[in-house]
């Protein structure tokens, strides 16, 4: 079973997940009025140009245990995908993205830029994922079974799991490494395919498989050296409560020493644990979220710049001003004055 968009779609031949239902489920909720395209029976191709965005989102079943997303896409407007936890481990080969992964209580994981991410999703833990606006979406994501893994790749597919965290049980990880070239290749090889049918089809699973030789090959970079932290699942659900009080109080956050008292987590373990489940640091999380509540403040209201730039956390205009520009290329008094010459 997978639940996409909060829908439950079930495959009737197997419990792996149908790609061309998930599909069918994002184009009635997220997608809705996206047009269908192709002519293979292994593949789903959504187009769509319409307020929640444009783009183009692509699904191939090479196998009920292996199969791909090929998503190139300009998100104008927030989203959110659920997908179910059914044992799948998934290699995100990302060229650009501005959103977030949430596994249950586990941690968010801030998904900016260029990197390639490596997670095992068990059984029983679902993925929010959250799709922010004015924003693009590029990237290819394979979906593969532990079992198939192995049997395609033997050993190599063990140590490959094990180097990623996992070592053969049931538990979730979630890690990111840059790119080499021969990915960076096979994904625009990828994105700029232009055969159709079956040969569509062929390409696309070649061009899969050569970037899983590329991230197998690729010694796994965790994001912290080893004997920095090690966290249990309280130091995870802890962590995962000074995000929410972060979450709210983004406009004037607590100190780190404050809020370690808070949670009861050392200071050191809360730095690097942060890090660790969602990606970036707590002030840039922090920057993140005033930015992004103030591009809405910008767009849902009339209040003056100055205003919106106090009440997210700035004390200084010009340096809301700046921060505004350099996240979104654009300065907040221009970015209004677009959005009032489209009323």
């Amino acid at each position: 079973m997978t639940s996409t968009a909060g829908l439950q779609i079930r495959n009737p031949l197997s419990d792996a997940i149908s790609l061309t239902a998930n599909g069918m489920a994002l184009r009635s909720s997220l997608l809705a009025g996206s047009h269908v395209e192709g002519d293979c029976e292994e593949s789903l191709r959504l187009s769509f140009d319409q307020p929640a965005g444009r783009g183009t989102v692509e699904f191939f079943e090479f196998d009920p245990d292996f199969s791909i997303i090929v998503s190139n896409c300009f998100w104008q407007q927030d989203g959110f995908v659920k997908y179910a936890g059914e044992g799948w481990v998934r290699l995100n080969f990302c060229l650009d993205a501005c959103a977030a992964f949430e596994f249950d209580e586990l941690g968010r994981f801030e998904l900016r830029g260029q990197e390639l991410r490596v997670f095992y999703q068990p059984d029983g833990v679902d993925c929010g994922h959250y799709i922010q606006g004015n924003a693009r979406s590029v990237c290819i994501t394979i979906s593969i079974q532990r079992d198939y893994l192995r049997k395609i790749t033997g050993a190599l597919g063990d140590r490959f799991l094990n180097s990623a965290g996992q070592g053969g049980s049931d538990g979730f990880f979630f890690l990111r490494s840059e790119m080499g070239g021969d990915s960076l290749r096979a994904v625009a090889d990828m994105l700029s395919m232009r055969y159709s049918g079956s040969l569509r089809t062929l390409y696309a699973k070649a061009k899969s498989e050569e970037l899983l030789v590329s991230a197998l090959s690729a010694p796994q970079r965790p994001e912290i050296d080893s004997g920095q932290v090690r966290l249990g699942r309280q130091d995870r659900e802890r962590i995962a409560q000074a995000r929410e009080i972060l979450e709210r109080q983004f406009a004037r956050p607590p100190s780190v020493s404050e809020l370690s008292r808070r949670i009861a987590v050392n200071r050191n373990k809360l730095s690097y644990g942060f890090r660790d489940m969602h990606g970036c640091s707590m002030s840039e999380y922090v920057a993140e979220r005033r930015l992004e509540t103030a591009w809405r403040l910008l767009k849902d209201t009339d209040q003056p710049i100055s205003q919106i730039a106090e009440d997210v956390g700035y004390s200084h205009l010009p340096s809301f001003s700046a921060a505004f520009k350099r996240r979104y290329g654009v300065s907040a008094r221009a970015f209004r004055r677009s959005l009032a010459s489209e009323t």
